[in-house]
């Protein structure tokens, strides 16, 4: 018991020795040529201050100088500027007389790093990274980080508190705190394994985690060469709305029902300032794919690179998002268009699904790529299989000189039509199988611009079809040898052969000039026109029937008009046309005299 009576004596004793004595060990040029020589370690800069230090040793001796700045040789303003800087000494280097600060905290500071644009900093290598630095903690308080790119766009944090916790050179360095970017506040934390590995250019252990509203982010693995930093390891980020971490990205999108929530999930590695996800599963608005992607930052502007596979891609989103971006066109045909520009990266992403879901649509299995190269989009479809058929199509796109500019090919083989007018539009009237090409262009400011310089062509062909609402063979018999009709002549069905038809588009009018049907015993010709910006359909035609009597063949012609809109046509017989290649004149029959009476007011 007195062992430890003494000891405790001998404490206190040795403390009040301390306390008595510290200001004589303590000097304010002694900590300042100690501080100075620490921030030099550190920033390559000398330290300069305003007014005189005050000294405290409650609990640890400590030293306060205000206005504190560090200088920057490269730009007038100076690198770091704080209201205060604290330095809390060591203990037991005092006890024989040696200033060394064990921890530096910094009030309101402002740090102002960048690159010029020859790539060059405005800071040297920290020489306290080599490891004759024996500070070992660094706090800030209520700070703001300027940082400007070799593209001269800034980044600015504030709001910085952080706590760097580096007790030994050899042992791990780690970093806890918060900022605010963009308005929005975040946390993060990470370590370092070795920094004076990092430093040296060999391989030490890397983790840091990111925590925000609009973006959470971790990453374990190993990263090697400051200077050019190399490294590997697992990353996952996610993100609630791409439209709202693009903004904070000073990339704006504005508001929309797609682009939502996304994730990312893959071991990725940094090499050739190349980030790549090796095996990634990624996920945006609920469709889930794996794959592989690499970004490149070595020429200027991001290039990125993928193949992605997806189980099923539903796209009724984006389908509804671009109607409703035409129809807001529409509304205000002479506004410019919202262009953006193609220029912030290049892209070269390739994209397989087994099922692709277009609202009411599904196509089948589907191969797709996208790239975007010298200021040009295209997207090629090279195969989809849309209710068996088979669709290719490919868009090119530009903007140049403030106008959008675009062409359309594409292809369909082998389509069902029945399934797909049916599923698509609710048309259930025609079958058959269906194959055709069409190809657009336009360009222009707005809607009216665009609209008024669309010009494109197209064919189509169904082989082996049906359509409903008229037998043709019933109505072949329904025709008396004086040119009147009798019975019901609407309803049931006809088989045909061949249809096949060309269009053309011209400004915001389509035109077939060539429609013709062929079935056993008859054919029907038909030309028209339709507006592409309203429903109304505009046609003429000829049904050409031919009836044999004994040994000859005597056709009939009905000429017809097709008049209504596209979701309910109206199909009416220009009976003044009616003839047969016969040398009597046929007698006019009641129907025929309606239709004189009639006729004259539908046109």
């Amino acid at each position: 018991m007195k062992k430890i009576l003494f000891a405790l004596a001998t404490i206190l004793i040795l403390c009040g020795a301390f306390v008595l004595l510290a200001p004589k060990l303590v000097t304010i040029e002694a900590v300042r040529r100690s501080l100075t020589r620490e921030v030099a370690g550190w920033s390559g800069r000398a330290l300069t201050f305003d007014g005189t230090p005050t000294v405290a040793f409650t609990p640890y001796p400590t030293v306060t100088f205000s206005k504190v700045r560090i200088s920057s040789d490269k730009d007038p303003q100076p690198l770091v500027e704080m209201d205060s800087l604290s330095a809390e000494l060591s203990f037991l280097p005092l006890l024989i007389g040696r200033v060394r600060p064990s921890l530096l905290e910094l009030d309101n500071p402002v740090f102002r790093f960048g690159v010029n644009e020859k790539g060059l900093p405005n800071w040297t290598l920290p020489r306290a990274l080599r490891g004759d630095s024996e500070l070992g903690r660094l706090v800030i308080r209520s700070g703001t980080l300027h940082y400007r790119g070799q593209d001269q766009r800034e980044l600015l944090l504030t709001g910085v508190d952080a706590r760097l916790d580096w007790p030994d050179p050899a042992a791990t360095a780690s970093i806890k705190g918060s900022a605010v970017w963009q308005d929005e506040p975040f946390d993060f934390n990470g370590s370092i394994g070795t920094p004076l590995d990092l430093v040296s250019g060999r391989q030490t252990a890397l983790r840091f985690a990111i925590a925000s509203t609009p973006l959470r982010a971790s990453f374990t693995g190993t990263v090697s060469n400051l200077a050019d930093p190399e490294g590997e390891g697992d990353l996952t980020v996610t993100t609630p709305s791409i439209r709202r971490l693009a903004g904070i990205f000073g990339m704006p999108m504005g508001e929309g029902s797609t682009l939502g929530s996304a994730s990312i999930e893959s071991p990725t590695s940094l090499a050739a300032r190349t980030l790549t996800f090796s095996n990634a599963k990624i996920s945006v608005d609920g469709n889930e794919s794996e794959g592989a992607l690499s970004i490149n930052f070595a020429h200027g502007r991001p290039a990125v690179q993928g193949t992605l596979a997806f189980e099923s891609l539903d796209l009724s989103a984006y389908a509804e998002a671009l109607v409703s971006m035409v129809t807001a066109a529409r509304t205000t045909p002479d506004l410019p268009f919202p262009l953006g520009a193609l220029d912030s990266n290049d892209l070269d992403l390739r994209v397989s699904a087994a099922q692709v879901l277009l609202g009411s649509a599904r196509l089948g299995r589907t191969a797709a790529s996208a790239t975007i190269r010298d200021e040009r989009l295209n997207l090629s479809v090279g195969e989809a299989l849309l209710y068996g058929g088979r669709l290719s199509a490919s868009l090119s796109a530009s903007l140049q000189d403030e106008a959008a500019s675009a062409s359309l090919q594409g292809r369909i083989d082998g389509l069902p039509v029945r399934a797909a007018l049916s599923d698509l539009f609710g048309i259930s009237q025609l079958d058959g199988t269906g194959s055709g090409t069409v190809n657009l262009s336009a360009h222009g400011t707005n809607w009216n611009g665009l609209m008024a310089s669309l010009v494109g062509s197209g064919k189509a062909t169904i082989t082996d079809g049906t359509f409903e609402g008229v037998n043709i063979a019933a109505l072949s018999q329904a025709i008396t040898a004086d040119g009147t009709m009798s019975g019901n002549l609407l309803g049931g069905s006809t088989k045909f052969t061949q249809a096949d038809g060309t269009f053309a588009i011209n400004a915001d009018q389509i035109a077939a000039p060539s429609i013709l049907v062929t079935g056993t015993g008859y054919t029907i010709a038909l030309s028209g026109e339709a507006p592409l910006q309203a429903t109304s359909l505009s046609a003429r035609g000829e049904l050409t029937i031919d009836r044999a009597t004994g040994a000859t063949s005597t056709p009939i012609r009905v000429p017809f008009i097709v008049g209504g809109n596209w979701e309910h046509p109206t199909l009416v017989p220009d009976f003044s046309g009616l003839s047969r290649r016969s040398d009597a004149a046929p007698a006019i029959g009641p129907v025929r005299r309606m239709a004189h009476t009639l006729l004259p007011a539908i046109r």
